[in-house]
């Protein structure tokens, strides 16, 4: 048996799986961070970057600990609860009101994604609806004090939230009360096929999630694809931070599977401890795999992490056209280690395509600009985004150029708070049945 010294975690490396390591005798917060500690020096992709000398005491907590060890790019480095985590990847559930919300023209605060079966569909919340107020504060005197975070109270089922809305289909003011909730997760909320330049159909999807329960929305989505044969692909990730690996190699497979089966659709490269475990992922031909020869993705810098895997790993093997916004910019992922009713995800690999193509931080640019048209539902053939792309495959030529530069116009950036609580925009967990 193989094993390492790690301290007073007396973590111990098993043959079948080097990446597994047993948790801290104790609870301690200096259990804790000793366990952090040596987890990162074995495992951090950047763990030569890490500081020699570490006075476990310095740190309160294990959370203040990782969020300083973090270097260089490293902005995803972190500390969850496991049940919260658990909940969230594995049963497709997370607690909130279910809706995201981005600034309208006018700096006013819209919203732009609404999730199905949720508190904010049982007050019939719809994208383009204003929202004036929260809990008794107007939007100014939130904005003025940087409150949007705080207002919406503990994320717990139960808490309830006063929303003042500004309806989009008739301009009436209301005021509507919704109650924090346990939301099952519809990752696809809208997938239809639309006619394309001279009648050719065309498969458009939004998906907002990556977690365990969106591979059957995603089987089931190509499943009518197939039927109305599609081989132009319009992919929505506008809104979506990434999730499970293993559901972007469902992604890519449903994809371009069927012209493609056996080759590399990415590679993980870990740090210089765990060469040895490098390894490809090979696309693989599903049951209801296209062979799609055009990619259009909707983007902006909220796509990020296995959402920009799926980008990645597609370019090699069809024309693959981003249209939006530059994305957010995360070409790497964590495996998580267990410890005190905590996940500790560290960067552990690189994500490389076929082509080699990795160390996208700053993002992926556009190849076309298009705003996001609050003004539609998603799914709308006149919505901005979905219109360009519409138009691109028309044309061939972008509506608006030249791009502007990196990052979406202020008036689209994201509120402190959006309605529904997530763990970071991260590539969070990796599950080892994806390979």
């Amino acid at each position: 048996m193989v094993s390492i010294s790690l301290g007073l975690c007396a973590c111990e490396l098993r043959l079948n799986d080097p990446f597994k390591v047993e948790e801290p005798a104790d609870c301690e917060v200096e259990s804790q961070n000793q366990f952090v500690v040596d987890v990162m020096r074995e495992f951090y992709l950047w763990t030569d970057e890490l500081p020699a000398d570490i006075d476990l005491s310095a740190w309160e907590t294990p959370e203040s600990l990782v969020s300083d060890l973090r270097q260089g790019v490293d902005r995803w480095t972190r500390i969850s609860d496991k049940s919260t985590s658990d909940a969230l990847f594995m049963e497709g559930k997370f607690v909130g009101l279910g809706y995201k919300t981005l600034r309208g023209p006018d700096n006013e605060v819209r919203i732009s994604f609404v999730s199905d079966n949720s508190p904010a569909t049982a007050v019939n919340l719809l994208r383009g609806d204003m929202i004036l107020g929260v809990n008794g504060v107007s939007a100014e005197q939130l904005d003025a004090e940087g409150s949007w975070s705080s207002v919406y109270g503990d994320n717990e089922p139960g808490v309830e939230v006063s929303l003042e809305i500004e309806r989009l289909a008739t301009g009436e003011v209301e005021t509507v009360m919704l109650t924090k909730d346990w939301i099952d997760i519809v990752s696809i909320p809208v997938a239809s096929v639309v006619d394309g330049p001279g009648g050719v159909p065309v498969g458009y999807y939004i998906m907002d999630k990556f977690v365990e329960t969106t591979k059957s929305e995603l089987e089931a989505t190509y499943a009518m694809f197939k039927e109305k044969g599609v081989s132009t692909v319009v992919i929505d990730l506008r809104y979506n931070g990434g999730g499970l690996i293993s559901v972007a190699e469902r992604q890519v497979n449903l994809t371009v599977g069927a012209d493609h089966e056996g080759a590399t659709a990415y590679t993980f490269q870990y740090n210089s401890n765990y060469t040895s475990e490098n390894k490809s992922t090979e696309i693989s031909e599903l049951g209801h795999s296209l062979g799609a020869d055009e990619v259009i993705v909707l983007t902006s810098s909220r796509t990020l992490s296995a959402s920009e895997l799926v980008i990645n790993a597609l370019l090699p093997y069809a024309k693959v056209t981003l249209i939006g916004g530059p994305t957010g910019g995360k070409p790497v992922g964590s495996k998580s280690f267990e410890f005190c009713d905590k996940l500790l995800f560290p960067i552990t690999f690189r994500l490389v395509n076929a082509n080699g193509n990795t160390d996208y931080f700053e993002g992926m640019p556009a190849d076309c600009f298009a705003e996001d048209d609050l003004f539609h539902q998603l799914g709308d053939p006149e919505e901005g985004m979905l219109a360009a792309a519409l138009a691109y495959l028309d044309s061939g030529a972008c509506d608006i150029q030249p791009m502007p530069a990196p990052g979406l116009p202020p008036r689209l950036t994201q509120l402190d708070s959006v309605g529904e609580t997530l763990l970071p925009n991260a590539l969070e967990r990796e599950d080892i049945d994806s390979w």
